[in-house]
């Protein structure tokens, strides 16, 4: 038999061996990447949810939605998602006159469509934090008799989709979580160097993330320490134009480049 997407079978060749059930996920692009972007100052890790996803159903459809007008990059993000899924719905609306968004709208209309026309779906997968979407997992959940998952960015999600959901999963993963502190750390020391600062120390670059991003300076410090033992990060002592000794970090950018660890934007 044929593999479809993510590598199961095709549809209506599917069969279940693991006893997870079968879902349909449903991504508000817009949602996870700009309030990741403002929130967490970091990009969808869309590998990283498409893993943990796994370890709770087995998924046969997931489609993405956003208005792509919104982004800066549109066709960056849109490859990215094609990696995993090319079922993308640009809700972009071109009338000039009424620039009303209905992202939400059509989101909301798939979710009833596939609810009622899909009797063999047995979870339904919302990724939001808007509260304009607990109507649908309620119905589906007491009507359609079916379980809803949701995932959305940490600090962002209605307390009523929460409630109206079987259980609520929030963005970044804690796996996720170091690997956007180390992308502060690298971008902090490589604008810190551009500006002229040749020498900077351990304690000033935790200090000045952790003001400039709101991140506790101990899980900063904790993963420039994982950074120097992955060596990434070499810190070493140097001599200053006082002729004073200095303990600075500098970062193995051939190494950090080699690894595939941090993509300079």
């Amino acid at each position: 038999m044929g593999k479809g997407l993510f590598g199961l079978l095709k549809r209506g060749e599917f069969r279940s061996t693991n006893g997870l059930p079968k879902a349909i996920a449903f991504v508000d692009y817009e949602h996870w990447f700009i309030s990741m972007e403002k929130l967490h100052h970091a990009k969808p890790n869309i590998q990283a949810w498409f893993n943990d996803l796994k370890k709770k159903c087995n998924i046969v459809e997931v489609v993405f939605f956003a208005d792509f007008s919104k982004f800066r990059e549109k066709e960056i993000e849109t490859k990215r998602i094609r990696t995993f899924t090319n079922k993308i719905i640009d809700t972009y609306n071109p009338d000039a006159y009424h620039k009303k968004d209905y992202t939400d709208f059509i989101i909301l209309d798939n979710i009833y469509q596939k609810a009622v026309t899909n009797r063999d779906i047995e979870m339904f997968i919302i990724f939001s934090g808007d509260g304009h979407f607990s109507s649908a997992a309620a119905f589906i959940r007491n009507f359609c008799n079916k379980q809803v998952g949701v995932y959305g960015v940490k600090n962002c999600i209605s307390k009523n989709l929460s409630n109206s959901a079987d259980w609520t999963v929030e963005v970044p993963l804690e796996s996720e979580e170091n690997e956007n502190i180390y992308n502060l750390i690298f971008s902090s020391l490589k604008i810190t160097m551009n500006k002229g600062n040749k020498q900077p120390t351990f304690m000033k670059t935790v200090e000045s993330i952790s003001a400039k991003y709101y991140v506790p300076a101990a899980k900063v410090k904790k993963c420039v320490i994982e950074l120097i033992d992955k060596g990434y990060i070499i810190q070493t002592t140097e001599t200053t134009k006082q002729h004073d000794s200095i303990r600075v970090i500098r970062p193995d950018w051939k190494k950090i480049k080699k690894d595939g660890v941090w993509m300079d934007s």
